[in-house]
């Protein structure tokens, strides 16, 4: 298979990002402690260290609405890869810029992701796989404004918190077999898309497990919540009517992970 592409530094850039700021909320910073309007009806303690961030470490299953673009002939993407969905891993960096009163957090988000799909070529004439591999890789960047309603949780100490992302997505793809990148009637299968991003997903406190372990990791590390959630993700790549022939390999995925704020 051959290399892929130069973009794919940047998720690790992005999960390095991510280790910076965590590891920037040292003790010394946690000690600036911040008073919980709320915490006196919710019952978790009256002061915690400062908010304001969410990170985010997702897994999703992604099925690419490529053959959803009705100027393709027939369905290729079914045709060389099945129905099954893959596997997408990804970052996401939220900034709860702004606290809503009595309801919740609402900032901008970055997410950048990967994934790969391959599988054996087909020989037209027989059916039977080939001695080469193709392949897709996709690296899907999202920009969004993130609201969560974590009133439930600060107010009355139910460990659910609901959100909503809505923004523009993007994403460099490469369609490639064992030679290299493909290429059809003289056009490189490498590109990108632009589209839209919307999500709706439901987040659920981990710290009233352990109240006592959560509140030493807030202490130490400046880490106000512990969850993990499931998310529903529609990502529309099909240009946004400024891009033409913009190869659809967004798609709507469910979506499950990890996330910390602090």
């Amino acid at each position: 298979m051959s290399a892929l592409p130069r973009e794919l530094p940047a998720f690790g850039l992005a999960g390095a990002a991510i280790v910076c700021l965590l590891s920037a909320t040292s003790p010394a910073f946690a000690q600036e402690r911040r008073s919980d309007p709320l915490a006196g009806i919710s019952g978790r303690g009256h002061y915690e260290s400062p908010q304001n961030f969410a990170a985010e470490l997702r897994f999703g299953l992604l099925n690419p609405a490529v053959d959803s673009d009705h100027s393709l002939h027939g369905a290729p993407y079914k045709q060389v890869f099945g129905t099954a969905p893959r596997l997408l891993v990804s970052l996401e960096l939220d900034w709860q810029a702004l606290r809503i009163p009595y309801v919740g957090s609402f900032g901008p988000g970055l997410g950048v992701g990967f994934a790969s799909i391959s599988r054996p070529a087909v020989v037209t004439s027989t059916g039977l796989p080939s001695g080469e591999t193709t392949s897709l890789t996709i690296i899907p960047f999202d920009l969004v404004g993130v609201l969560r309603v974590d009133v439930l949780w600060r107010a009355f100490g139910v460990p659910l918190v609901p959100y909503v992302k809505a923004g523009l997505g993007y994403a460099l793809w490469r369609a490639s077999n064992t030679l290299g990148t493909s290429h059809a009637d003289g056009v490189s299968g490498a590109g990108h898309s632009l589209g839209s991003h919307v999500a709706l997903g439901l987040a659920i406190n981990l710290n009233p497990l352990d109240a006592y372990a959560a509140r030493g990791f807030d202490d130490a590390m400046g880490v106000n919540g512990t969850y993990i959630f499931g998310e529903w993700t529609r990502e529309d790549l099909d240009g946004l009517g400024i891009q033409s022939h913009a190869l659809r390999v967004g798609g709507t995925s469910w979506t499950f992970g990890l996330a910390v704020e602090f």
